[in-house]
């Protein structure tokens, strides 16, 4: 029966602060079900949603609510209502936040709207809006700096191609002045901060609105920067007397006969915290292709709270990502390891130290899935998780500074379709790593439907040490855990001969999964993995036998051992 065998907390916010009389003035409601573990009990676990607190609320109320088809017992305990340091790794991890990546609400005065907008769009299902009337100062949708990532600056020498693509319904004709047209500004800044120059495109007026989508783009030769720019900032401006409704898309910047940088979240189409590589050229030529025509931010399925991300892709010919901008790895105290605190622009991954094994999760649905290509063109037609490590924080001009990455293929189940199903990685934190980024990743010859949520990054607590020696092993072996009968902590060792997709997981004696260890590509050698006894949601298991099976490559083995309390 679905959702509605759960149990769910139940966020309301109001638009009143409770007072007797007062009504129920409901803004925003939500039954988020809970995913309680496949079995007929378990002891005390807490459980978590997270939400943004909505545009006009003044009270909260919180439901612990069992849904209509719900049947068993729970006990339920220790509410607590806790404000998150924001960018958090459950936000940033989800699709939910409100702005698009790169982008900032410049001006909104009284009077105008700005909206990351659905009604209208060319790909990726969004687009920037601005509504308004005759107001006191311009309206304005503003970019963070767009010389980011590996494209640390916009380079000098090199024709480049910038344009805008708009929309218009509405708007005031044949303007007077510059307060009021509509525009779309590229300012280009030196690394001292003054100005380069200033590219202005003005959009149409003389008419109230398009037929359609309008494409503006520099002529050949038009943009050439003298200089090297270490700050470029798009601007797409509502003058201060102009009236209508814009839409702008597709903001194009890419080299003509050589390499420019690029600008950022070109197609709009991620929240804060993402940015992605998509064919042809990144995005940022203004078109998407080779099977990424349909990749969305969707509200058809999401796993926690409303969106997700959906690579609906036909036809497997080219990889592309959506991928997290860089986490700063601070070893600091203070914060639980693997929560994240943020400030301005980068965040945070405190308590992880080089050295830590970290385990990247994300909750993945299956649809219209080929699993026979998978025997014919091999991890090629696999959806990874990429991980990224590099030797700067993020700062915008730092440029890529790659210390290590791979693609490291999921193990689908050999279906069509499946649902929400958590996958995961673990990685060991690199020699000289001072920040991570993680991919969302179909691999080259991927073919079918998936949506993606709540990716989160966490220290591993109980798988305490995966070493690598240096005498490599000439063949796969599970050895016999030790000591063993154990309590509370066991070592399992194993040996891979070449690089390995490895599974290791741990069953019951009715064959249900108690715990998964490992689900990782390794490199060749000798691992020592410690469990201490806990389950997949970290409460200790009972007294009794167990079974741990080893998958690598063609390699399958299992062996019992004894937990003594």
């Amino acid at each position: 029966v679905g959702d509605q065998w759960s149990v769910s907390i139940t966020p309301t916010f109001h638009d009143n602060t409770g007072d007797n009389n007062a009504g129920w003035g409901q803004i925003w409601a939500s039954d988020i079900p809970l995913v309680f573990p496949h079995a007929t009990s378990f002891d005390w676990t807490q459980f978590y949603v997270d939400v943004t607190v909505p545009e006009g609320s003044k009270s909260l109320a919180v439901r612990l609510h069992p849904l209509g088809r719900f049947q068993g017992t729970v006990y339920m305990d220790g509410l607590t209502v806790e404000k998150l340091d924001i960018p958090q790794i459950s936000e940033i991890g989800s699709f939910e936040q409100g702005l698009p990546s790169y982008w900032t609400k410049g001006s909104e005065p009284g009077g105008a709207t700005l909206s990351w907008a659905t009604d209208e769009f060319i790909s990726m299902g969004r687009s920037l809006k601005i509504t308004k009337n005759t107001t006191s100062e311009a309206a304005m949708w503003e970019s963070e700096n767009m010389a980011d990532l590996w494209s640390e600056k916009h380079f000098k020498d090199v024709d480049i191609k910038m344009g805008v693509s708009y929309k218009t319904e509405g708007v005031n004709t044949n303007p007077a002045n510059d307060d009021a047209k509509w525009w779309v500004s590229y300012s280009f800044y030196k690394e001292d901060g003054n100005l380069i120059g200033e590219k202005k495109f003005e959009l149409d007026q003389s008419s109230a609105g398009t037929s359609g989508w309008v494409e503006d783009t520099t002529a050949v030769g038009e943009i050439i920067l003298p200089e090297d720019s270490y700050t470029t900032i798009i601007r797409f401006v509502g003058g201060k007397d102009a009236t209508g409704t814009v839409w702008t898309d597709n903001y194009q910047f890419n080299g003509r006969g050589g390499w420019a940088g690029q600008d950022w979240n070109t197609q709009l189409g991620v929240p804060t915290g993402w940015f992605y590589w998509l064919p042809p050229i990144g995005g940022n030529d203004g078109r998407l292709s080779d099977g990424y025509e349909n990749t969305i931010v969707t509200d058809e399925a999401s796993y926690y709270g409303k969106y997700s991300l959906k690579f609906d892709i036909p036809n497997g010919t080219h990889d592309g990502f959506v991928g997290t901008k860089k986490y700063a790895i601070n070893n600091e105290a203070g914060l639980m390891p693997g929560s994240v605190s943020g400030s301005n622009d980068i965040t945070t991954l405190n308590g992880i130290n080089v050295g830590d094994v970290i385990r990247i999760s994300v909750w993945i649905k299956g649809e219209n899935l080929e699993p026979d290509s998978v025997l014919s063109v091999g991890d090629q037609w696999s959806v990874s998780i990429t991980p990224t490590f590099h030797d700067n924080t993020g700062d915008n001009n730092a440029g890529w500074g790659q210390i290590w990455a791979s693609d490291i293929p999921l193990v689908f189940p050999h279906v069509t379709s499946f649902d929400w199903t958590q996958f995961y990685v673990d990685v060991t934190v690199p020699e000289g790593s001072k920040s991570l980024a993680v991919r969302l990743h179909p691999l080259g010859r991927f073919q079918g439907t998936v949506y993606m949520d709540g990716l989160e990054i966490k220290k591993i607590n109980d798988v305490t040490n995966i070493d690598e020696n240096n005498s490599l092993p000439s063949e796969y072996s599970l050895q016999q855990n030790y000591p063993n009968p154990f309590n509370p902590t066991t070592v399992i060792n194993y040996t891979l001969p070449v690089s390995s997709n490895v599974s290791l997981k741990i069953y019951d004696m009715l064959g249900r999964e108690v715990r998964s260890l490992v689900n990782a590509q390794q490199n060749a050698g000798t691992f020592n993995i410690h469990w201490a006894g806990t389950n997949n949601y970290g409460i200790s298991v009972s007294s009794g036998t167990y079974i741990y099976v080893i998958k690598a490559g063609e390699f399958y083995q299992a062996k019992k051992m004894v937990l003594i309390k």
